[in-house]
Order: structure tokens, then sequence, then C-alpha cells
């Protein structure tokens, strides 16, 4: 069983997308942890110059975070900093971008690696540790310690331990009926916004859309996947809201995850809108288990 954060933690870096294939496109996830680096000084920085104050940029396809800044130094530890990415095919690219930090102009590029996930199929256990050369202009400015761990989705839900990928599609809400004051405004565009915790931060949110007229509905048919590891306490909160508005609250929702793929499943719904007088949410929620086993 690989080391995972507790689900409060859960804030994944991933870009929202717009609706396309009804299939999951992530394939996995990545675990990055980054160890420390070393900078070779000599050559890029005069004396009189301070030490770099270094982080690291990870990219995966669309997906990117990066690391804490270290102060004044060329050989940063980042005791063992730890990030999931879903990628979206076991061939993905890795790429480790390391910059020196500048609070008023931009950021110093020191260095750079990547790391083809194919790799990592041949390492066992899906797991590998390694030290990548930090390369500018095609040469080498210092080396970078980092471990990499792929999880794939399982395919049969046999094993399943809780962890796993969720894709939720937000359809459309109906029925969504302002008060009179803002009901004057004819150009009403609300969107849906989604959280893992009551008070957490936003982790998806669909663009506006103009209310029809007919059955008072906002079609978005938008998508979103994240990262699950504990899927009987995830619960998710909808928030349906057109911030223009000076009563921007339209209605909300809050569902268990189980609850939401179950309902999913059996195509039950839609879901009651709490603050509407009869405002309904279209929405659904997909799981695919990871196979844990195959990392640390």
């Amino acid at each position: 069983m690989p080391d995972l954060p507790a689900p409060k933690s859960l804030m994944i870096k991933n870009q929202p997308r717009t609706a396309g294939a009804s299939s999951f496109e992530a394939t996995g996830a990545l675990k990055v942890i980054i160890q420390s680096a070393h900078i070779d000084g000599a050559d890029a920085w005069y004396r009189w110059r301070r030490p770099p104050s270094p982080f690291v940029s990870i990219r995966v396809s669309d997906t990117r975070t990066a690391t804490d800044m270290q102060a004044d130094t060329y050989d940063p530890s980042w005791i063992r900093q730890t990030f999931f990415l879903l990628v979206k095919s076991p061939n993905e690219l890795v790429t480790l971008k390391l910059y020196d930090h500048h609070a008023y102009r931009k950021h110093r590029f020191l260095g750079a690696t990547s790391f083809a996930m194919d790799r990592l199929r041949s390492a066992n256990g899906m797991a590998l540790d390694a030290q990548l050369p930090l390369l500018k202009e095609k040469k080498r400015k210092g080396d970078l310690l980092c471990s990499l761990f792929y999880f794939p989705v399982l395919s049969s839900p046999e094993n399943e331990t809780g962890v796993g990928i969720v894709r939720l599609t937000v359809h459309r809400a109906e029925d969504l009926l302002p008060s009179e004051e803002t009901s004057r405004n004819s150009t009403i565009k609300p969107k849906a916004k989604i959280r893992l915790a009551w008070d957490g931060p936003t982790i998806h949110a669909t663009p506006r859309r103009k209310i029809l007229e007919e059955n008072r509905s906002a079609v978005w048919e938008s998508q979103h996947e994240f990262l699950c590891f504990d899927k009987c306490a995830c619960v998710v909160y909808v928030d349906v809201s057109d911030p223009h508005l000076e009563n921007p609250a339209l209605g909300h929702v809050s569902i268990s995850l189980p609850d939401f793929i179950d309902a999913t499943t059996a195509k039950r719904g839609p879901w009651p809108l709490s603050g509407s007088a009869s405002g309904k949410l279209f929405a659904s929620a997909e799981w695919r288990p990871l196979n844990l086993a195959a990392g640390p």
C-alpha cells in the first residue's frame, strides 16, 4: 500500500475539461516525490551573486504543479515533497524544470530534465528512483533526485481499495427560479462550481450559460476528473450561482460519492437544489479504481 495523504489534503492539479467522449481521459495516476537537487554554481553564477532560490515545476500533459521554493541554496532539499497527477497514457513524458525564484521579476530558468513513463513499465512494481541530469542549452547544470510511481486503472473492481479516479459530469440545471428582483434581469447566466469540502476550494467551474426560457434551465455538459483517496468519505458539493447578480446563489446540493455513483449506475435523478423552490440538478459520477499493488 503506498503512502497516501489524508482525504482532506486532496487538491488535484488537474485542469477543467469540456465535455467530450464519455470514456475516461485518465488511465492512471502518477506519484512524484521530489527529494533534492544539486546545482552546479561555478559556471552559472559569479561570486558576487546570491545563491539561487530554487523550485521545481512538474508537468505531465496539461497538468502542472510545483514544489515549494528553497531559499539561497545550491543544494535544495524538499524532504520528499509528494505530488499525485492524473495521466492520460502510460507513455506520457514527465517534464521537470528547475527555476530560481524571483518575487518581482521573471523566474530564472536553471535547467530541465524529462522522464519517459514507459521506463516505469520496465521497472519493478511500476516504481523507480532516479537521479536525473539537469540540462540547459545541452549542458549539464546539476542533478535532480526523485522517485516516480505509476498506478494504473484496475481492469476489474474485485480488489478495489477505495482509491480511484472520479469523472464528474454536470449536465444541466432546470426550473431555476431567481428572486423577483433578479428575474427582471434578462441576462442571467448561471454556472456550477464543484468542491470536495463545505469550505474547500473550487476544483472545477463550468462556463456561464444563459437560462433557457422554456424550462428555466442552464445546460453545461461540463466534465472534470480528479483523484479520490477515500471513496466512502468523499462528499461532492455543487453550487449553482450567477456571480454577476446582487444575490448570486441559485441553489446547491451535497452528495456523498458512493450515492452519486450508485445513482448514476441506476440512472436515478435529478438532484433537488437546496435554496431553490423548484430547481434541480442533473449530474453524474463515474468511478475507476486504481491498482495500488503496482506501487511501492
